[in-house]
């Protein structure tokens, strides 16, 4: 058997994972902002429930938004780490990891009452055209081939 070298990955696959990282360090980010914030209101004198009513939110709403957070923050980064492996097998739990990754994003804008819709929502929808044009599918497919033949 010959020892093929794996395709290269075209640039929308590139520019797919690129935004997957720079969506989970931007809401990571975000999230260490927000755990400060929990973390101080905590141990505020008057306590987290007086510390969160002055801005219209509950301590359980703002628990489960950093919660529903990180999930969406660890679906992008397993897709965005499981997209440079290529196969089609590959290529269905990306896709599968990002949409659940929106969906739980959509999900935490719904009941938090955020506007983060952009970043939560948007962004993985591109991602989700960018995988699927016919260069990456190819791609994904083509690195199926290259293990085999390796």
């Amino acid at each position: 058997m010959q020892n093929q070298s794996a395709p290269a990955m075209p640039g929308v696959v590139t520019a797919a994972r690129i935004i997957l990282f720079v969506v989970c360090g931007l809401s990571g980010v975000l999230l260490v902002m927000s755990l400060l914030g929990i973390v101080g209101a905590f141990l505020h004198s008057d306590g987290p429930d007086a510390v969160f009513a002055t801005v219209g939110a509950t301590t359980a709403g703002i628990l489960r938004s950093f919660v529903l957070g990180l999930v969406v923050i660890v679906l992008l980064l397993v897709a965005a780490l499981r997209i440079g492996r290529g196969g089609t097998r590959n290529h269905l739990v990306v896709r599968l990891l990002v949409g659940g990754g929106g969906l739980v994003a959509v999900l935490n804008t719904v009941l938090s009452g955020e506007g983060t819709a952009f970043m939560g929502f948007v962004l993985p929808l591109i991602v989700l055209m960018l995988i699927q044009t016919k260069r990456s599918r190819e791609w994904f497919a083509a690195m199926d081939e290259s293990a085999r033949n390796s």
